[in-house]
């Protein structure tokens, strides 16, 4: 039962993401506020999520991978950055940063390249 709420949750999310990046781009096209008021609204919500209940639940769980899952990844990646700086893990939290960023940048890259590869462009 907890897939089937983490899936309805995603859908959600997912269309919540596109009507902010829809009203975003209206107001102020030439830059990619959408992305980043999901993002940092999902950082906000998943650290009042985490942060509600003592113990993880199904509930928490189908809000935080479904819902904020399918609004914004980052939320996920914030948090877990965040848990490394407060486990006493500077130097992985610093790593996740940086591997995040530029790995993520250099794949999107990538991918573009190979879709280039085989379009008729």
């Amino acid at each position: 039962m907890l897939l089937i709420y983490i899936f309805i949750g995603g859908g959600v999310g997912a269309c919540m993401r596109w009507g902010v990046q829809r009203w975003a781009a209206a107001a102020l096209p030439q830059f990619p506020f959408g992305v980043l008021a999901c993002n940092l609204i999902g950082s906000f919500l998943i650290g009042v999520l985490f942060g509600a209940w003592q113990k993880p639940n199904s509930l928490q769980i189908a809000l935080m991978t479904g819902l904020l899952g399918g609004f914004t990844t980052f939320s996920s990646f914030s948090l877990d950055t965040l848990k490394l700086f407060q486990s006493g893990n500077p130097l992985l939290a610093m790593t996740n940063i940086c591997t995040s960023v530029i790995l993520g940048l250099a794949f999107v890259w990538l991918g573009l390249l190979t879709s280039q590869m085989f379009s008729s462009h």
